[in-house]
This record gives structure tokens, C-alpha cells and sequence, in this order.
């Protein structure tokens, strides 16, 4: 029983090609006050996902490093893994690349300033300079969106181009008891963390959406999200994401749906299902269309809703 609750056995470590630190990152150690009262568990094994089990040779690969020396540069590998669902990744000991921060402006000037190229880590990228990024349409919502200079990244969030646009500070604005933390889902090029930056604060973190949030319920007053709910056409996959945004948001908090596409209006009518059986008061709904590149008319929702308080 011991060994299914831990999942000892979900990677072989006989095997001939495993890493020697990945034998050493997951092997059981036990418990330093002996078997523990509530589970009977008496060993700690390491987190890591047992998806990883998949992609064992990927994995081994990542673990083969030079100890106490510098990592390799292999993030497109560590992102392979975790779009395999190898998450979470084990950890390692080596030293990540340290780049000087040179040139940065004073908080909040250094939020809408370009500095020098050589202080980003441009690590399993094609481009390896912000002119080559600008010039790419790297996703539906990102063309240019790193040119912080003359780009629209300058006014987005506060200055509208569309219906669909909301501004920052109404939406803020609508949260019963204040605005102070807020959780950016999908958060592309940054410029609504920064925005958030201006207002409170923030920081980065990087995880799949098929992760649980590493957070506490109730904790955040706003969650943001734009395409990143977009898991793939799959409702379950949407249902179980939602659930767990609606249990990291707080009663009376904003949920803020930012120009979500909606390819069909089968996937429209799907998201608003599921969202009426949240009872969220609408504070805002505005669905709107957008010609793209091709001539072709879009449609896009966008909604800021509030969570009820449940008993």
C-alpha cells in the first residue's frame, strides 16, 4: 500500500541509461521521526511527475549535468518535458547561468524601457535579438508585443482598441474590498503583469496549465486570463482548470476573461455553460468580432465576472 501512495515504481531505475543524479534525486530517504502517525508512511520520496515515466530518456538526458558545475543550456529540453506532462521537473544541482542586469532604469521607468539585449536570456529561442522577435507573429495575440517603445504594448490595458478592451483600472475598480494580488493565466509578453507591477506587485512563475496551482485557496481578489484557457478543444481539460482558478480566487473576487477566442460557437456556448454553473454575476460581457489578417471576421469574448460567496 505504502509503495501506491508513493509511486515508487513509477520509474524504472535499473534501467542501463539512467542518469546517475536521477537516481540519486528519487531514491527514498526516510522520515527523519520514523513512520508518520496519519498516512504510515515511512519513507520521502521526490516530486516528480509520474508522466516522466514517458519520457524516461528525455529525463535522463536532463539530469545528466556536471555537479556543482554550470547547467547546460537545455531549457527547450526541460520545456519538452513539461509539455509531455514530465511536471514537476526534479530539481538539480548545478548553477543556472547568471546574466549582469546592466543598464536598468529605476522601478517603474525600467517597466516601459529597452535595455541591453545581452542581459535577456535568449536560451532555445530562434531569434537572439528584439528586432528578429518583433518581427515574428508568434502567436494570436503576439505580433510585436515585445516592442515596448513604439508597439501597442505601451497603451495596452490602458487605452482601449476595441469593445473588447477593457481598461485596468475600471476593472480594478469593480473588485468588492479591493484589488491586491492578482494571478495572470497565459501572460505572454508580460505587459499586464507590468501593468499590475505599476499598481501592487508581481512575480513570475512557469507551469503547465495541466498543474494544480501551487497556492492557497482564497488568496487571490483578481485572476486574468486570455487564450490560455484554450487547452485544446477538450471541455474536460477546461472544467478542471476552472474549478481550480475558481478556488484560488477569493469570494467577491474578479475573474477578468481578456479577448478569449471563440473559433466556433459551439466552444462559445461551451465556456458560457460552464461558466453559469459558477454563478458568477457578470459584471461585464461584451462579445465582439475582429477582422484578421487573412480578411476573416473573428469572434472574441470578453467578460469580468465576479465569484459568489458560497455557504
Amino acid at each position: 500500500m505504502e509503495k501506491q501512495i508513493l509511486g515508487y515504481e513509477s520509474i524504472d531505475l535499473s534501467r542501463p541509461n539512467i542518469a546517475n543524479e536521477l537516481k540519486e534525486f528519487l531514491n527514498s530517504h526516510q522520515l527523519p521521526l520514523g513512520k508518520d502517525s496519519r498516512t504510515g508512511i515511512t519513507e520521502m520520496v521526490a516530486s516528480v511527475g509520474h508522466s516522466c515515466e514517458k519520457s524516461a530518456d528525455l529525463l535522463s538526458q536532463y539530469m545528466s549535468y556536471k555537479v556543482n558545475g554550470l547547467c547546460p543550456d537545455d531549457w527547450s529540453l526541460g520545456q519538452k518535458l513539461i509539455l509531455q506532462g514530465c511536471e514537476p521537473l526534479p530539481r538539480r544541482r548545478c548553477f543556472a547561468k547568471t546574466l549582469p542586469k546592466v543598464g536598468l532604469q529605476p522601478f517603474p521607468f525600467s517597466l516601459w524601457k529597452n535595455v541591453s539585449e545581452k542581459i535577456y536570456s535568449w536560451s532555445g529561442l530562434g531569434c537572439k535579438n528584439l528586432a528578429c522577435l518583433n518581427s515574428k507573429k508568434l502567436n494570436r495575440d503576439c505580433a510585436g508585443c515585445f516592442d515596448i517603445v513604439h508597439g501597442y504594448e505601451t497603451q495596452k490595458y490602458v487605452k482601449a482598441r476595441s469593445k473588447n478592451d477593457f481598461l485596468i483600472d475600471d476593472v480594478l475598480a469593480m473588485g468588492s474590498g479591493g484589488t491586491r494580488i492578482g494571478f495572470d493565466i497565459g501572460g505572454g509578453s508580460g505587459t499586464f503583469a507590468a501593468r499590475m507591477a505599476e499598481r501592487n506587485g508581481t512575480f513570475p512563475l512557469y507551469l503547465s496549465l495541466d498543474q494544480r496551482f501551487p497556492f492557497y485557496d482564497n488568496v487571490y481578489d483578481l485572476v486574468h486570463a486570455a487564450n490560455g484557457l484554450d487547452v485544446g478543444g477538450r471541455p474536460e481539460k477546461l472544467e478542471f482548470l476552472m474549478f481550480d482558478i475558481d478556488r484560488v480566487l477569493r469570494a467577491g473576487g474578479l475573474l477578468w476573461l481578456d479577448n478569449f477566442y471563440c473559433s466556433t460557437d459551439d466552444k462559445k456556448r461551451a465556456l458560457t455553460r460552464l461558466i453559469e454553473r459558477f454563478g458568477y454575476k457578470k459584471l461585464k460581457w461584451v462579445v465582439g468580432e475582429r477582422v484578421n489578417g487573412s480578411g476573416k471576421s473573428e469572434v472574441y469574448l470578453s467578460a469580468v465576472l465576479q465569484k459568489p460567496v458560497r455557504v
